[in-house]
């Protein structure tokens, strides 16, 4: 009868576990026909079969499972519960990179950034060579882990990092996307030398020669454009907008995008001192951003097109460009755009004789200043220093000065 009993139970177990797989597997096709409530469905009642099973560890993995669905429907409470608690049911899963992984992503979706960080970490370590795409993704999310937490220069490690490590794979695209972030944040951590930020940007650049994808491509010139103008590398800055620009010719472009282009093309050309050539790009960049009815864009580009005339000395031409800008950023609230506007409109009327228009746009630039919420005294004191420069320039001539 023992001998009969025992047969049975194992029967019993075998048909269990049985049952188990082919609820994982049925889990396992919803989850990829992303059909996540029944994955979940199937994955609690797995679960619940596993717990009639005395296999500690095929009850972790149906744990470990069920987790994930949690995740996935953003019940993350229950799923940090699933994953911590397949970690203590028959043994520790201490050489699970994946645990640790949806460990990190749960606590990660929670914004406790400083347990992700650590688990981030531990999946990065627990991975091995031939799991390099796991180590890379973990690597990207650890790095904006890093952001969240004001770290960046932590975070442009990790994306370099992940860049170098999805180069390993091929990975031809997520490698170029995660060296633009790289670099993005070696710049705006400002702890990195500009021979470093010049080399990751250079990496990515030959990456993009690698890339077939013309929507991604022309998003990447436009950021390596803006990262390149950061860096003051102007001539390599105008050969990626430019790349941006042929690529995004067409009409699966948005007017945007055009216009943002545009704009970008034309401040690098005003930063190498090509005004002439920087003109017909503001101008339409300025018209697209009207027909957008985007005014504080508008303005800033006739702002920059006044800018390009004035630097040509043509000053009637920069003069009615500025009042064009004034009231674009009149209409969108801009006080600061408008303390700079006054500024130039101060200069454009000095350089044209009219020492009154000038003195008169310069005290309004200091009133706009003072309005404004800008904290750096630089600005005001450079409009100050014009103001004084143009009030004695007119008592030298013998005029005086109107209050």
């Amino acid at each position: 009868m023992e001998t009969s009993k025992n047969s049975s139970d194992a029967g019993s177990v075998n048909q269990e576990q049985d049952k188990v797989h082919f609820l994982c597997k049925v889990a396992a096709e919803s989850f990829k026909n992303d059909d996540i409530q029944t994955a979940l469905r199937k994955f609690k009642k797995a679960y619940m079969l596993s717990c009639k099973v005395s296999d500690k560890k095929f009850q972790n993995i149906c744990l470990f499972n069920l987790g994930a669905a949690y995740i996935c429907v953003g019940k993350l409470k229950k799923a940090l519960k699933c994953l911590l608690k397949s970690t203590t049911e028959g043994g520790a899963q201490d050489r699970n990179g994946d645990l640790f992984f949806n460990l990190a992503v749960t606590y990660d979706e929670m914004k406790e950034y400083g347990k992700a960080v650590k688990f981030y970490e531990k999946s990065i370590n627990v991975y091995g060579l031939d799991e390099i795409n796991n180590i890379s993704d973990a690597l990207i999310k650890l790095g904006y882990c890093f952001v969240s937490l004001g770290d960046l220069p932590s975070a442009a490690h990790s994306f370099r990092l992940a860049g170098h490590s999805y180069q390993k794979i091929d990975y031809k695209e997520d490698a170029a996307m995660a060296m633009r972030e790289a670099a993005n944040y070696m710049i705006k951590s400002k702890t990195f030398s500009k021979t470093e930020v010049l080399q990751t940007l250079d990496s990515c650049l030959v990456l993009c020669e690698r890339l077939s994808d013309k929507q991604l491509l022309g998003t990447l010139y436009n950021h390596l454009g803006l990262h390149y103008a950061e860096t003051e590398c102007f001539s390599q800055s105008r050969k990626c907008f430019s790349e941006s620009m042929n690529l995004c010719r067409g009409t699966q472009f948005s007017v945007r995008k055009m216009a943002v282009l545009l704009q970008n093309l034309g401040a690098v050309d005003n930063a190498l001192h090509q005004y002439e050539k920087s003109l017909g790009c503001h101008a339409e960049a300025a018209d697209m951003y009207g027909t957008l009815g985007e005014r504080n864009a508008q303005g800033q580009c006739l702002c920059n097109l006044a800018f390009a005339y004035s630097q040509l000395r043509k000053y009637k031409m920069a003069e009615f460009y500025y009042l064009q800008a004034m009231n674009a950023f009149v209409d969108s609230g801009d006080l600061l755009k408008q303390c700079q506007v006054s500024e130039g409109l101060g200069a454009t009327y000095f350089c044209l004789g009219n020492q009154d228009q000038a003195i008169f746009y310069y005290k309004q630039a200091l009133t706009l200043f003072g309005k404004s919420k800008e904290t750096s005294d630089i600005p005001r004191e450079r409009i100050l220093a014009k103001l004084t420069d143009a009030i004695e320039y007119k008592l030298a001539k013998g005029h005086p000065v109107s209050e």
